[in-house]
Parts: C-alpha cells; sequence; structure tokens
C-alpha cells in the first residue's frame, strides 16, 4: 500500500506538527532511560575513581574510604534489607575488541592485601572499530566486604582490580595477556563504591 499524499495544506502542515511531537516524545523517553543508569540519589559514596583506562592485564584502582569507614561499617553491619553496598561502574567504553573479559575484585591495601571476587565484565557484541558505551554494571558487595573484613584487613584503603581472564575456570593472568588487545581503549569512566538505601 502506497502511503497516502496530503494534498490540503492545512492537513500538511496537521501532520507535521503530530511527527515533530512525536520526535520529542521518542526523545524524551530516550532522556528518562539514560537518566535510570544515573546513581540514585539515595546512594551514598563511600569512595570513588574516574577516568580508568584499562590498557594492561591488571589494573588496580584504590577507592580512599576512610572517611567513610564509619557509613561502611554501619553497612555491613545493618540488615541487608535494609543497606546495601555496591559497585558501580558506569561510562564504560571500548573501541576495539579487547579479546579478554575482565573479572573485578574487591582488594584490602597494605602488604599482605586479601581480595574477593565481585564479578566479570564482557564485552559480548563489540566487533569492528569505533568506539562503543557498554551499559553501566551494578554489582552487590556486601558478600565480598564481609569477606574482607574477616580477614582482618582494614577496609579504610580499598582497591578495585581488574584482571584478563580468558573466561575458562583455569585461567590465569599469564593465559590471557597474550590475548589482551593492549590498544582497545577500554575506559571506565567512575567507579563508584557506594551504600544505597533500601525502602
Amino acid at each position: 500500500m502506497k502511503p497516502r499524499a496530503f494534498s490540503n495544506p492545512i492537513t500538511r502542515i496537521a501532520a507535521t506538527w503530530l511527527l515533530g511531537i512525536a520526535v520529542l516524545v521518542a526523545a524524551g523517553i530516550a532522556v528518562r532511560g539514560e537518566t535510570a543508569a544515573m546513581p540514585s540519589d539515595k546512594a551514598t559514596p563511600l569512595g570513588t575513581a574516574a577516568q580508568v583506562r584499562i590498557d594492561k592485564p591488571t589494573v588496580a584502582v584504590p577507592l580512599d574510604t576512610s572517611p567513610a569507614a564509619e557509613r561502611l561499617g554501619q553497612a555491613l553491619a545493618a540488615p541487608s534489607s535494609h543497606l546495601a553496598p555496591k559497585l558501580a561502574l558506569g561510562g564504560i567504553t571500548v573501541a576495539h575488541p579487547p579479546g579478554v573479559l575482565f573479572n573485578v575484585y574487591l582488594a584490602t591495601a597494605g602488604p599482605h592485601p586479601q581480595r574477593q571476587y565481585v564479578g566479570t565484565l564482557s564485552f559480548f557484541g563489540v566487533e569492528g572499530d569505533g568506539p562503543v558505551t557498554l551499559p553501566a554494571r551494578n554489582f552487590n558487595v556486601a558478600g565480598p566486604l564481609r569477606a574482607l573484613q574477616g580477614t582482618g584487613a582494614s577496609l579504610a584503603g580499598l582497591q578495585v582490580i581488574f584482571e584478563a581472564t580468558d573466561g575458562t575456570s583455569g585461567s590465569t593472568v599469564a593465559k590471557a595477556a597474550p590475548l589482551f588487545n593492549s590498544k582497545a581503549g577500554l575506559k571506565v569512566g567512575s567507579v563508584r563504591l557506594e551504600v544505597e538505601e533500601k525502602r
């Protein structure tokens, strides 16, 4: 069926006006969708870092959590139904396929650091050249933080560690390193350890 042509000038103006409204409404929906991925107003930051370049098989990002040590202690002591500590990674961009996945860990600082697995960043669907923005990732870290606390190590200085993996159970950094494309342009725009109040 051919689209119907509008011969009446008034009808053409009305059709153009309605099309403009439809475009604006669609744009508004898209903006609202992006805003939903922003940090919640109820979230209290405990430690942050910005513009992290992952250009090596292992990258450690320090988070100074000492000013928020009391708040972190409250979050870990509170029932999980009230306070939820999480690690939020936003603004993740990549220009080329990295060739590997990246495991994410929370670790203590100091001479004998302890670490706990948090999650894995994958790059499924990243192909060819050109910048790609990946969805924000939020990890519940109540368990990993309590495990670190149980080692007796201080939580005043924490690190987020990104470590290359080939995705297999026996993977090591040594095995994954030759597969890693260091020119992939992988960046994490924001790293936030935060506590969000549940209601």
